[in-house]
């Protein structure tokens, strides 16, 4: 026969009331938070869910914000190098109006000072600072000015390392461009190989930039173009100091297009006898070196053919080398164009990732407030019915009947 005290009776009323009361109120917790999951013991297997959603829609939340920064750099990036694209023409314009011969070494000058006004107008764009005062084109060493002048000198204290953000999963974006391989590493002349006369010429000869004619044929030497005779009976020869070896020899004539090893270069005017020329593979040069030779080359006097010849041939290769600048910094911003159409692809994902996830989390650990609502009711009433359970057994002892 199965005995039960009064003791016993009581603790498992008092139970039974707690756990009912337990009940009510974690539902009534779910009411107020709004949410099905508010510990990990309302549903382990839920509660984990959401820990791992909300850990996607973290990592998706990194990746948005370092896209909008990217975003806001690029652009900033592609800005600056259309207005330096903008400097190098108007710079291009004054080079061209140089070359009016009416000019006097006066008005020459003049354009050399309106220059260097481009010049310090192009190094303030190459030290441009984003919104956090971070330097663009500084490479790693963000936090100080790239490019130092010193009277038409200038340096770069940057460094070749490119600055890259995560922008989706294993995508590193570089946003940060070296000022050296953006403004320095330029290639000269033509962009494959470069003119030039020797300081020592007599006569009024200019040789043009030149272009290349047989890109088979070509073979990265060195040349020398020199003259020798005079009037009609003046000859040219072309030697490959590299190999030195003759390459080709003939009567000049004005103007006379030399073609040799794949490159066409046109002479004009009239050499003298023991004046060369130079051409040498293009290299790379700075465009603040390009304009400080320019800005040289017309505060010089051109009052003779010679110094005029001079003038002219080293004028035609600093517009050849500002074209390889405006080309080069074209292709920068081109890829920069590249880089936000990618960016604006990445978002799109990321939206559409973040929305799934969301609705995911929403589906796992989101309340349904009717069914909440109506378990609620149910919760109370067992309450409530523990409660007058307890009360009824509460008076069942033979005190009462006493």
């Amino acid at each position: 026969m199965l005995r039960v005290s009064s003791n016993t009776s009581f603790t498992i009323g008092a139970q039974n009331i707690n756990a009912r009361q337990a009940d009510m109120l974690t539902v009534q917790t779910q009411l107020s938070s709004g949410l099905r999951i508010n510990a990990p013991s309302d549903d382990p297997v839920g509660a984990s869910q959401v820990a791992s959603l909300n850990s996607a829609l973290g990592q998706l939340g990194q990746y948005q914000n370092n896209q909008s920064a990217a975003i806001s750099v690029l652009n900033q990036g592609e800005s600056t190098l259309q207005q330096f694209n903008d400097a190098m023409q108007s710079a291009r314009q004054d080079l061209v109006a140089a070359g009016n011969g009416t000019y006097s070494d006066a008005e020459r000058t003049s354009l050399a000072t309106d220059l260097q006004g481009i010049m310090s107008r192009m190094i303030g764009l190459a030290n441009t600072t984003d919104a956090t005062g971070q330097y663009l084109f500084a490479g790693s060493k963000s936090g100080a000015a790239p490019f130092v002048q010193s009277g038409n000198q200038v340096g770069y204290r940057g460094d070749a390392t490119p600055q890259s953000v995560e922008v989706a999963p294993g995508r590193l974006l570089q946003t940060r461009l070296p000022g050296d391989s953006v403004f320095a590493k330029i290639a000269g002349g033509n962009g494959t190989f470069a003119t030039s006369a020797t300081s020592t010429n007599t006569g009024s000869g200019i040789i043009e930039p030149g272009s290349v004619s047989d890109p088979s044929k070509l073979t990265g030497d060195n040349y020398t173009i020199s003259f020798s005779g005079s009037g009609s009976a003046l000859t040219y020869s072309i030697q490959n100091t590299t190999l030195n070896t003759t390459v080709a020899t003939g009567n000049y004539g004005d103007p006379t297009t030399l073609q040799f090893d794949g490159m066409a270069i046109k002479v004009s005017g009239a050499p003298a006898a023991g004046d060369t020329f130079k051409v040498a593979p293009a290299g790379t040069q700075s465009i603040f070196t390009t304009m400080a030779q320019a800005i040289a080359n017309l505060q010089t006097p051109a009052s003779t053919p010679a110094a005029s010849a001079r003038f002219t041939t080293a004028r035609e290769g600093q517009l050849a080398a500002i074209d390889q600048a405006m080309t080069h910094i074209s292709l920068q911003q081109s890829t920069i164009g590249t880089q936000l159409n990618e960016l604006d692809a990445y978002q799109s994902l990321n939206s559409q990732d973040t929305l799934d996830s969301k609705t995911q989390l929403s589906h796992v650990q989101d309340l349904d407030y009717a069914q909440a609502a109506s378990q609620l009711a149910q919760k109370q009433m067992s309450y409530q019915a523990a409660l007058q359970s307890y009360t009824m057994i509460s008076k069942l002892s033979l005190f009462q009947y006493l």
